[in-house]
C-alpha cells in the first residue's frame, strides 16, 4: 500500500532507537507494517542502525507495535518482540509538537555554530 493518507491519524508508531535490537538484526516492525516505506532504517546517535517510523507515512494501525503492549489498538499475533518492547503509539498532535520543538532548537544550533565561525 502506497496511497496517500486520507487524513491524520489520532496516533502514531513511535520506535525508541535505544531499545530497538536493530534494523540488519530484526526489522520485524518493517514486516508487520501495511504502509510502503513507513518504517525505514536509519544511523542512530551511536552510528547503529535501527528502525524509525515516518511521520508522513504512518497511518496508525499500530500493526508494528509491541506485543502485549497496551497502547496497541488491537490484539495481535505479529510485531514487535516483547523482549525489545521498543515501539509504542503515541498522540498525533504529541509527537508533532516535540518533533517542531526539535526543528526549531537544531535551526537555532546551526545559527549559532555559523555566527561562531564567523567571528
Amino acid at each position: 500500500m502506497n496511497n496517500p493518507r486520507k487524513r491524520v491519524p489520532k496516533r502514531i508508531a513511535v520506535i525508541d532507537p535505544e531499545l530497538c535490537f536493530g534494523a540488519n538484526a530484526c526489522s520485524i516492525c518493517q514486516a508487520a507494517c501495511p504502509v510502503e516505506d513507513c518504517i525505514i532504517e536509519e544511523k542512530d546517535a551511536t552510528d547503529r542502525w535501527v528502525c524509525a517510523v515516518r511521520v508522513d507515512k504512518c497511518i496508525g494501525c499500530g500493526l508494528c507495535v509491541t506485543l502485549g503492549n497496551t497502547t496497541a489498538p488491537q490484539a495481535r499475533d505479529f510485531g514487535c518482540p516483547a523482549d525489545y518492547d521498543a515501539i509504542n503509539m503515541q498522540d498525533w498532535d504529541e509527537v508533532v509538537d516535540i518533533l517542531e520543538a526539535s526543528s526549531e532548537h537544531q535551526l537555532d544550533e546551526e545559527v549559532e555554530t555559523v555566527s561562531e565561525t564567523r567571528t
